[in-house]
C-alpha cells in the first residue's frame, strides 16, 4: 500500500535538537522557549516499512554537490559528537555512489536532501528508508587509526547498497514480502558491481563468491533452506537471509551474463519506465529483461526463484584424436528438492594447452558462454589439440557446486596461465583441498602433495603479473567451512580440525623462506591511507604473518609484538594481533592490554578486541569468555558487542564451538537465552549457527537438540526465535 507523507515533528529543543524524517525539509521553527518543530514532505509514494523518524542530540557533517547530470543535492551524515570526525570516508563513498548510479544506470536522486544517521544500537547493518538511511555505526565510522581495510571496503559497499535502493526498493518496491529478493537480490548485484568498478574486479568477484559459499551454500544444504522466493514464513525478519540476498544477486548476475551489459541496461530502463511508483513482483522484473533482450526469463530460467538447494554440476571432457575434436559434457542435479528438475545454467569456459596457449573459438574469441538447459548437455569444439584443459565457470557464472577431474599438473597450468582471475583462484583452492583429502584419507601422499603445493606457491610469489591482493588470495588456505563442504554427512569434525592444523603447518613450513622474503619486499606503506593498492600490500603482509605465526618460536613471537608496536594503522595492528592471538603468552597479553587501553573510548574498536579473544583457540578459551561476558565493558544490549563476542565465537572458532564435550554449544545457547526477550531479531539470527550441526555426528546433534528444546520453554521467546529453532530441530536427529 503506497502513500505520500507529510510529517510534523515536535520535541524538546535540548534533548532532541535534531529532527529528521523522509523527504525534503519544508519548514522548521520554535514552539516556545523549550520546544521546536520541523515539517517534512516526501512526494514519492512509499510503503510504511520505508517510513523513518529520528529525533535526538546528534552532530552533523554536510556537503552540497552537483552530480554529473546536473542534480544539486544536500548530503548530511549525523552521529554522536565524539565520532563525527570519522565520517569523511562514508561521505566520500556516498558521493561516489551517486555519481556511479548516474553513469552506469542513468538513475538520479530525486529529493533535495539525502540524510544518513549512524547509531551504535541499530540491529541491522543499515536500512534504506527513503531519503533518511539509518545505519549501524559499524558501516559509517572509519579512519585509518581505528578501521581496517576490510572495514573501509564494507562501508563503501553498504553505503552504496542503501543508496542504490532509492530506485531498486523505494521508487519500485515489493508487492509483498515474498518478493523480498526483487529489491535485495537486485541491489546486492548493483553494490557488487559498484565495488568491482571501484576496485579490482576479479578480486571483488572472488570475495562475493567466497561469501556465497561460506554462508549461503550451507544454508541451502541445511534445515534453513528455502527458495529465493519463499513460500511461507512466520516472521519476515527470518528471511533476510543469504539466500534472498546473495543467491538472489547471483540470479540477477546470470541474467546479466546471458544478455550482456547493453541489453541488461535496456531492461533496467524498461523496468523503471513501466513500474516507477509501483509495488510489483519478481515476475515483472523478469518480464522487462525478457522484453528488452528476447531471452525467455519467465520460463525455465525462472525456476531459480522457486527451487531451493544448490545444483551440482559434473563436468567431463574427452578428445577425439581422429576428428581432432574436444568435447565438454555436463550433467546437473538439484539434490535438495527434486533430482529430476533442471535449471538453466550459464557456463563460461576457455580452453588452455599445457604450455598456457589459449584455444581460439570459431567466432575468434578465447572464451565461450554455454547454456546448460537440460539435465545433460555436450559441446564439441573442432580443430583442437590433444592437450587441451577446460577452464570452467569463468567468474563463477552460476551459483552451483561443480566438479571436473583435473590432474595436479592441469590445475597448476590454470593457476599460472588462465586469463580469468576467479578460475586461477578456484584452481589453487582445489589444490589446497586435495591436501586436506590426502590428510584425511591418504596420509602417505601428503608429503608429496605438500611438495607440489610449495612449488606452486613459489611460482605465485615470483609472478610479477599478479597484484599483491591476488597473491594473498591465491596463497590463502580454504576455510574449515570450505573443507567441511567437500564431505557428505556425517562429517567427522574432530578429524577435520586436526587435518586443518596439519595442513596449515605443513604448507607454512614449505613456504616459510619465500614468505619471509616476500614480507620484506612489501614494507608497511609509509602513509596510512585506504586505497586499493595499499590495501593489497597490507593483505599480502597479513597473509605472510598468518603463516609465519604458526611457528611458536620466541624470535617470531617477539617479531610479531614489534610489528604491533610499529603499526601505523589499524590493519597493520590487527594483522600483528591476529598472529599473536594464536598462542597465549606474555607477548599476546601485553598487546591485548595495550590495545584495550589505547582504544577504550572507541566502541567499534573494542568490538575488535572482544572478537579477537573469541577467535582464540586455546583450551582455556571458554573460561576466559565466561569472564568477558561479565566484564563491565560487555554490554548485553548492544548488538555490535554481542555479535563481536558470541557471534564471532560461534561462527569463526569452530574448534571450540564444536568441541565434542558440548561446552561451546552450551556457552552460545546460554548467551542467546539472555537476549531472547531483549532482542528477538539478534537472537533469531544467532540461533542460525546451530543449523550447521545437522551435518555432524549424532552425539553433537542430540546435544544441540536438547539445548534448543530448553530455549523453546523460555516464556519471553519471540516468534522469530521460535521459528528458527523449530526449523533447525526438524533437521536434527
Amino acid at each position: 500500500m503506497l502513500a505520500t507523507y507529510r510529517v510534523r515533528i515536535e520535541s524538546d529543543s535540548e534533548t532532541a535538537p535534531v529532527q529528521l524524517s523522509n523527504g525534503n525539509l519544508e519548514v522548521e521553527g520554535t514552539i516556545d522557549a523549550k520546544r521546536h518543530f520541523s515539517e517534512w514532505t516526501d512526494p514519492h509514494p512509499k510503503p510504511t516499512y520505508l517510513f523513518a523518524l529520528v529525533a535526538g542530540d546528534l552532530e552533523q557533517v554536510n556537503r552540497r554537490i552537483t552530480t554529473p547530470l546536473g542534480k544539486k543535492i544536500d548530503l548530511r551524515i549525523y552521529t554522536e559528537a565524539a565520532f563525527i570526525k570519522q565520517t569523511d570516508f562514508a561521505m566520500q563513498s556516498l558521493i561516489e555512489s551517486i555519481k556511479w548510479d548516474e553513469e552506469r544506470f542513468n538513475l538520479s536522486y530525486d529529493l533535495e536532501r539525502f540524510n544518513i544517521v549512524a547509531v551504535s544500537d541499530f540491529n541491522m547493518g543499515a536500512m534504506e528508508n527513503k531519503g533518511l538511511n539509518i545505519f549501524n555505526t559499524r558501516y559509517v565510522l572509519a579512519d585509518t587509526e581505528t578501521a581496517t581495510d576490510e572495514d573501509f571496503h564494507s562501508i563503501r559497499s553498504v553505503i552504496g547498497h542503501e543508496y542504490f535502493h532509492n530506485w531498486t526498493g523505494n521508487r519500485i518496491t515489493c508487492r509483498d514480502w515474498f518478493q523480498l529478493s526483487l529489491k535485495e537480490g537486485l541491489t546486492v548485484f548493483r553494490d557488487q558491481e559498484f565495488s568491482a568498478d571501484m576496485g579490482e574486479r576479479s578480486i571483488e568477484r572472488i570475495a562475493d563468491v567466497n561469501c556465497l559459499r561460506r554462508v549461503q551454500f550451507p544454508e541451502d544444504a541445511g534445515p534453513m533452506a528455502h527458495p529465493v522466493r519463499p513460500t511461507s514464513y512466520a516472521a519476515i525478519d527470518n528471511f533476510y537471509t543469504a539466500t534472498v540476498y546473495e543467491k538472489g544477486a547471483e540470479i540477477i548476475r546470470m541474467m546479466h551474463t546471458i544478455i550482456g551489459e547493453e541489453l541488461f541496461q535496456k531492461g533496467m530502463a524498461l523496468y523503471v519506465e513501466r513500474h516507477d511508483g509501483q509495488a510489483v513482483r519478481i515476475e515483472e522484473f523478469a518480464q522487462c529483461m525478457q522484453d528488452a533482450s528476447g531471452f525467455d526469463f519467465r520460463g525455465l530460467f525462472f525456476n531459480w526463484y522457486t527451487t531451493s538447494g544448490t545444483p551440482h554440476v559434473q563436468f567431463t571432457s574427452s578428445y577425439n584424436q581422429r576428428e581432432r575434436t574436444f568435447t565438454l559434457s555436463a550433467g546437473q542435479q538439484v539434490k535438495k528438492v527434486n533430482p529430476e528438475s533442471a535449471l538453466l545454467i550459464p557456463i563460461r569456459i576457455s580452453l588452455l594447452s599445457r604450455n598456457g596457449r589459449e584455444y581460439k573459438f570459431e567466432d575468434g574469441s578465447f572464451s565461450q558462454l554455454l547454456l546448460l538447459d537440460n539435465r545433460r548437455g555436450s559441446w564439441v569444439f573442432e580443430h583442437a589439440d590433444s592437450d587441451l584443459i577446460p577452464v570452467i565457470m569463468h567468474g563463477f557464472t552460476a551459483p552451483v557446486r561443480y566438479e571436473h577431474h583435473y590432474e595436479d599438473e592441469e590445475l597448476a597450468v590454470i593457476v599460472n596461465h588462465a586469463k580469468d582471475g576467479f578460475a586461477r583462484y578456484e584452481a589453487m583452492q582445489r589444490c589446497f583441498l586435495r591436501l586436506f583429502e590426502q590428510s584425511l584419507k591418504q596420509p602417505k601422499a601428503l608429503v608429496e602433495g605438500a611438495k607440489k603445493i610449495g612449488k606452486l606457491c613459489q611460482e605465485i610469489i615470483d609472478n610479477t603479473q599478479r597484484s599483491a591482493q591476488e597473491k594473498a588470495l591465491l596463497l590463502a588456505l580454504p576455510s574449515i567451512n570450505d573443507v567441511m563442504g567437500q564431505f557428505d554427512a556425517p562429517v567427522d569434525m574432530d578429524a577435520i580440525t586436526n587435518a586443518y592444523e596439519r595442513v596449515l603447518r605443513l604448507v607454512a613450513l614449505k613456504i616459510r623462506l619465500p614468505l619471509t622474503r616476500e614480507f620484506k619486499a612489501h614494507p608497511q606503506p609509509e602513509q596510512p591511507r585506504y586505497s586499493v593498492k595499499d590495501a593489497g600490500e597490507r593483505a599480502l603482509r597479513g597473509l605472510c604473518i598468518h603463516y609465519l605465526s604458526v611457528f611458536n618460536e620466541p624470535k617470531i613471537r617477539q617479531w610479531l609484538f614489534e610489528l604491533y608496536e610499529q603499526a601505523n594503522c589499524m590493519t597493520e595492528r590487527m594483522n600483528a594481533l591476529q598472529g599473536l592471538n594464536r598462542y597465549h603468552d606474555d607477548w599476546r597479553s601485553q598487546a591485548l592490554d595495550e590495545f584495550s587501553q589505547r582504544f577504550a573510548d572507541y566502541p567499534l574498536v573494542m568490538d575488535k578486541w572482544f572478537a579477537l579473544q573469541a577467535r582464540y583457540e586455546g583450551e582455556d578459551t571458554l573460561t576466559h569468555l565466561e569472564k568477558l561476558v561479565n566484564d563491565a565493558r560487555f554490554d548485553l544490549t548492544n548488538p555490535n558487542r554481542f555479535r563481536a563476542l558470541v557471534g564471532t565465537f560461534a561462527q569463526q572458532n569452530l574448534l571450540r564451538f564444536h568441541h565434542q564435550d558440548g561446552s561451546g554449544y552450551r556457552f552460545v545457547a546460554s548467551q542467546i537465552r539472555r537476549i531472547l526477550g531483549i532482542n528477538p531479531q539478534l537472537s533469531a539470527r544467532l540461533l542460525n549457527v546451530f543449523a550447521s550441526v545437522a551435518k555432524l555426528d549424532e552425539a553433537r546433534q542430540q546435544m544441540v537438540a536438547q539445548l534448543l528444546r530448553e530455549l523453546l520453554t523460555v516464556e519471553s521467546i519471540s516468534v522469530d526465535a521460535r521459528e528458527v529453532i523449530e526449523r533447525i530441530l526438524s533437521g536434527l536427529k
